[in-house]
């Protein structure tokens, strides 16, 4: 999904700040306080603010399928408790790069420089497709990204060094080039990338199936639909600290277990009104 390593500054250091603020707000403090069962304490951060992945509402309470799946894994953690703060998408790189959060979850695709910088348990937490939006209509006219580029559409810029970047770079190389140039832009919203297609700037976003791009569409009023083909099938996974290979361990059995008796799929369709991780077979 989204990943964008920076080098320590003292603007870091004030995001740092921020998520302290925000994540005592979203924090599970009945799991904070409960080192009396003998478990060791773990920060872990989610996203606040990318439902229906994880999201932080106005009362202040976390909600959505990251969440609910790393509750049901700290029910099966023998040694530890996941203590779930909600933060910034921004502000969980930073926190887990300074070494302050310990694991973290927000859609993440597997990479070289996430599997040089932390352990990634092999159990995925979810599945994602990277899809091409389109508005209502125009998934009849195009199948894939390729049709959709060769007819002279535009896509809205892409987040730079973001996951979908990196897969679209390589999309790219493979297709000849089709895009001479992939447009970025850094600091937009979801919700004004919407809006960019809603006012015809663009004509396509390219976006994972996982975060509910057609509900927040629908708010502005506008009808997307993905085109018939994925741009490429992700399975996601939970990032741990480098060092905590114990922990790392006991996460990725809980996957596991969590997958084999059904319980991701329940979940996922919660959430998605389907199971995601068929998408992985």
């Amino acid at each position: 999904m989204k990943t964008n390593w920076k080098k320590f500054t003292v603007l870091a250091l004030g995001v740092l700040t921020a998520a302290a603020l925000l994540g005592g707000c979203g924090s599970d403090n009945k799991a904070a306080g409960s080192a009396a069962d003998g478990k060791t304490v773990v920060k872990t951060v989610i996203s606040g603010t990318e439902a229906p992945l994880s999201w932080v509402d106005e009362k202040g309470e976390k909600h959505g399928y990251e969440y609910d799946v790393l509750l049901e894994v700290n029910k099966r953690l023998k040694n530890y408790r996941l203590d779930i703060q909600a933060v910034p998408p921004e502000t969980e790189d930073v926190m887990m790069e300074s070494g302050d959060a310990k694991v973290a979850t927000g859609g993440y695709f597997k990479n070289a420089q996430r599997e040089q910088n932390f352990l990634l348990p092999e159990s995925p937490i979810g599945a994602s497709s990277l899809m091409v939006y389109v508005t209502k209509g125009n998934e009849t006219k195009y199948k894939n990204l390729e049709e959709l580029l060769k007819d002279g559409k535009k896509i809205v810029p892409l987040t730079a060094n973001g996951g979908a970047f990196r897969i679209i770079t390589e999309w790219n190389k493979k297709h000849g080039n089709i895009l001479p140039e992939i447009p970025v832009q850094s600091g937009v919203s979801v919700a004004e990338r919407i809006k960019s297609i809603k006012e015809g700037q663009y004509d396509a976003y390219i976006i994972p199936n996982n975060l509910g791009v057609e509900d927040l569409a629908a708010k502005q009023g506008v009808t997307l639909v993905a085109l018939p083909e994925p741009i490429k099938v992700n399975a996601t996974y939970v990032l741990v600290n480098k060092k905590e290979d114990k922990l790392a361990g006991e996460i990725n059995e809980a996957l596991k277990s969590l997958r084999d008796d059904g319980t991701l799929a329940k979940i996922s369709t919660k959430w998605y009104k389907d199971d995601l991780l068929k998408l992985l077979k």
